[in-house]
């Protein structure tokens, strides 16, 4: 396997492995759900549009790394709708936060029909930081071409930025891991440990994409023998 191959292949493995362990869990907040009441204070652990949002980013991840030579232009168009379809998503729920007006019918999917009332309206909607994550993950996707060096400058500028809150929440879990509240409490970001893995781990996966691939192939072949005529020529 080529080093291009080596070196797409692991964003590519990363969103595949992702996308997998998402799916996963989707079952499972099929029975967390009822227990969800309109009374708890605080979002679900892990809410289910979070898991929706990192599972479609890790696909379109997965399309945009695949370990091919040459990206065939369906699957770029695929990479960049499903990071669209997660951009369009986490603004309307940055908005919802910021109007007050919820859009209705959108946690439909995932609340059981024997819940009932017993489920907060809105329970398996995201965090705030979530969504803005999810949004800057999904702009740097948008930003994604490897022949365009400014575009890729903006990619690895939003999924830096994207990094930012899983990164504060993943001091602030270390820091109440070494000193347990109340010696030194910190306070939360809005985001779950499992939410700080999860986009931890696609952070990862897109800044694989960043490294500019070797020459190979014919271009290097043709590249050794220009170098080894001039070597020879200034030998003489």
């Amino acid at each position: 396997m080529s080093q291009v191959q080596k070196r797409w292949s692991y964003s590519f493995i990363v969103g595949l492995a992702l996308f997998v362990v998402c799916l996963a869990y989707i079952p499972q907040w099929k029975a967390y759900a009822p227990h969800i009441h309109g009374s708890v204070p605080t979002s679900p652990y892990l809410t289910p549009w979070t898991v929706v949002s990192v599972s479609t980013l890790s696909l379109a991840l997965a399309f945009a790394a695949a370990p091919v030579r040459s990206l065939h232009p369906t699957q770029t168009i695929i990479s960049k709708t499903l990071a669209l379809l997660v951009f369009c998503l986490g603004a309307v729920f940055l908005l919802e936060y910021v109007s007050g007006i919820r859009v209705p019918d959108l946690d439909i999917f995932f609340l059981p029909d024997f819940s009932g009332q017993r489920v907060a309206q809105y329970a398996a909607r995201p965090t705030p930081y979530s969504a803005t994550t999810s949004l800057l993950f999904s702009a740097a996707l948008l930003f994604l071409n490897r022949d365009a060096p400014w575009r890729m400058r903006a990619f690895l500028f939003s999924v830096l930025a994207a990094l930012v809150l899983p990164t504060l929440g993943g001091i602030g879990y270390l820091f109440n891991f070494a000193f347990p509240p109340p010696q030194m409490p910190l306070p939360k970001v809005g985001l779950s440990l499992p939410a700080v893995i999860l986009y931890f781990a696609l952070g990862s996966g897109m800044l694989g994409l960043c490294r500019r691939p070797k020459v190979l192939g014919a271009e290097a072949t043709q590249t050794h023998k220009v170098l080894g005529r001039r070597f020879s020529l200034r030998k003489r």
